[in-house]
C-alpha cells in the first residue's frame, strides 16, 4: 500500500524520447509497456517530500492535468518513486 500522498496539483503531461524511455524504465524498476506511463509530481502527506507516482493508466494521467483538486486513487498508482526524472530533451540522463 502506498502512504498518502497530495498529488492534486502537480499533474502534467510529458513526452520522453524512446532512449529517456527505456533509461526510466531501467532506473525506476518497471517494464516498457507501449502505452508508456503517466507520472504525476506531489507531496508526501507526512513528510512534505516530493515524490513521483507512475500510473498504468496514461489517459487517467492527461485527464488529471484537466481536472486540478481531483485525488487520485491508491489503487491507480503503479510504483511510488523517490524522485522525479529529468525530462529535458537535451539532458544527458533521466537520472541526472
Amino acid at each position: 500500500m502506498h502512504e498518502e500522498i497530495d498529488w492534486r496539483r502537480l499533474a502534467f503531461t510529458a513526452r520522453m524520447t524512446p532512449d529517456a524511455y527505456r533509461e526510466f524504465c531501467w532506473g525506476s524498476q518497471l517494464p516498457m509497456v507501449a502505452s508508456g506511463y503517466g507520472l504525476l509530481l506531489g507531496y508526501g502527506a507526512a513528510d512534505g517530500r516530493l515524490v513521483t507516482a507512475v500510473l498504468e493508466d496514461v489517459e487517467y494521467a492527461r485527464l488529471l492535468v484537466q481536472s486540478p483538486g481531483v485525488t487520485v486513487p491508491r489503487e491507480k498508482i503503479t510504483k511510488v518513486l523517490s524522485d522525479w526524472p529529468n525530462l529535458d530533451p537535451e539532458a544527458e540522463s533521466v537520472w541526472s
